[in-house]
């Protein structure tokens, strides 16, 4: 109800002439889309405002659309795996520090 006090003087009037038209899940769906849409604005707002405050700290040369471009981009994930051989060579090398290691 908190959503139709604040943005309605009289929300139960309203709600009544939905209900008697036999359209109040219209209505319910019409608030909550409106109100999804107002909290994405409000987290894209935010996220412009703290980029920019990076982008000024930055001292970059670009431009503020370039910079926020280049740095929020969708990069491939590197590839990190081993190649056998990769792993036989490193199994090689602890094998011989484990050895230089002699118990007490």
């Amino acid at each position: 109800m908190d959503l139709l006090y604040s943005r309605y003087a009289s929300p139960n009037e309203l709600m009544n002439t939905y209900i008697n038209q036999g359209r109040f899940g219209e209505f319910v769906t019409n608030i909550l889309d409106m109100e999804h849409k107002r909290k994405q604005e409000q987290i894209k707002k935010e996220n412009d405002d703290r980029l920019w405050s990076a982008f000024i700290r930055s001292g970059s040369s670009k431009s503020f659309n370039d910079w926020k471009e280049e740095l929020t981009q969708r990069k491939e994930p590197e590839d990190y795996s081993m190649t056998n051989e990769q792993v036989a060579e490193v199994k090689q090398q602890a094998m011989g520090i484990l050895k230089k290691i002699s118990p007490v």
